[in-house]
């Protein structure tokens, strides 16, 4: 039987013959320019209201190219980001081993950083990096006052204030603001083509002109031109188009399942209701039951629960996180209740 699941699935096959109908009679790129380029690039300054905008094949590439052309033009090449960033915790700590910049921590481990918390940071910084949302807290976001608090204290102290927008579409139904004004508070942004938008990789950078420029010299050096890279432009494209109307969607479908899972005994939903389109979901039980009782439940109601478990301090917690994508808009939320409990009896 087919596994339903919250987020997308879907096969080569298919993933080829939907970008194939899309393409139409498009051209290929050469060396990162062309039609397409030209078409994504203006898609996205015109949805994010930078004037510049620059294709790169990988999210950790495009962020460390900003940063380092921060650093560079501070003279500073010490930055300050969260310790529970992606930078830290996903990328091997890239920025410091392959790219020469060191970090200060900015905020507590388990909440979201603040103006108070850059207001103690009293040595030079070539720039902080605010990531929207915090993936680790469960797709945490701040309040709009807190985040314009933040990058306005950065402004002041001349330092640049980078976005980790790998998530910002997902992120922009909670502000209800269009994306650019949420744009309009960061020196560079840097959005993902995966993730909500269904894309096959990659992402952009975006900022001044003479920022992008800069950090263009690292692409080349970091090996980031390719000579063809059609299938991910139009993937982005395509995913623009069909999948950036339906964020409101995607995280109203969140708000539904934590509502309806925070009502089952022993189950605490974080947060809830949902900033994004994820949410945390913690139980009392044995760990090392997790696996066998997510497979029984799929066996039984045909719902993928979760891939891999989140770490917990608590060693008597069972902490699994929940994003809503294209698949997990067809989920139902009885299924998924039916779903949660054939799991918690299972772990239990």
């Amino acid at each position: 039987m087919q596994k339903l699941s919250f987020d997308d699935d879907p096969s080569p096959a298919e993933t080829l013959r939907a970008l194939a109908a899309f393409a139409g009679s498009s051209p290929a790129d050469k060396y990162m320019s062309g039609e397409l380029f030209d078409r994504l690039h203006g898609r996205l300054r015109d949805l994010l209201g930078k004037p510049a905008a620059l294709f790169v094949p990988s999210g950790k590439m495009a962020q460390m190219m900003a940063l380092k052309t921060h650093a560079e033009r501070a003279g500073c090449s010490r930055i300050a980001l969260h310790p529970r960033s992606h930078m830290e915790e996903y990328e091997a700590r890239a920025y410091h081993e392959l790219w020469g910049l060191g970090a200060v921590q900015l905020g507590g481990y388990d909440r979201l950083p603040t103006a108070a918390d850059l207001d103690a940071i009293r040595e030079p910084l070539g720039a902080i990096v605010v990531e929207l949302p915090l993936r680790r807290l469960g797709c945490l976001l701040p309040e709009w006052e807190d985040l314009r608090a933040l990058a306005g204290l950065a402004r002041e102290r001349g330092i640049a204030v980078h976005l980790d927008g790998a998530r910002i579409w997902e992120s922009q139904p909670f502000y209800g603001r269009p994306l650019a004004e949420i744009a309009a508070l960061f020196d560079s942004v840097y959005v993902a083509f995966d993730k909500g938008l269904g894309g096959l990789s990659g992402g952009a950078l975006l900022g001044e002109a003479s920022v992008l420029d800069q950090a263009t010299i690292w692409q080349r050096r970091a090996g980031g031109r390719a000579l063809r890279s059609f299938p991910t432009l139009l993937s982005a494209l395509k995913g623009l188009e069909e999948r950036l109307p339906l964020m409101p969607d995607f995280h109203g479908k969140a708000a539904e399942l934590a509502n309806r899972f925070a009502g089952l005994p022993g189950v605490s939903v974080s947060p809830n209701p949902p900033h994004a389109n994820a949410f945390y979901v913690s139980v009392n039980g044995d760990r090392s039951k997790a696996s066998g009782a997510r497979d029984a439940a799929a066996a039984e109601t045909g719902l993928w629960l979760f891939d891999e478990l989140i770490d917990s301090v608590d060693q008597s917690v069972t902490r699994f996180e929940v994003t809503i994508r294209g698949a997990g808009l067809a989920v139902s939320s009885d299924l998924a209740e039916a779903a949660l409990r054939r799991f918690l009896a299972g772990l239990r």
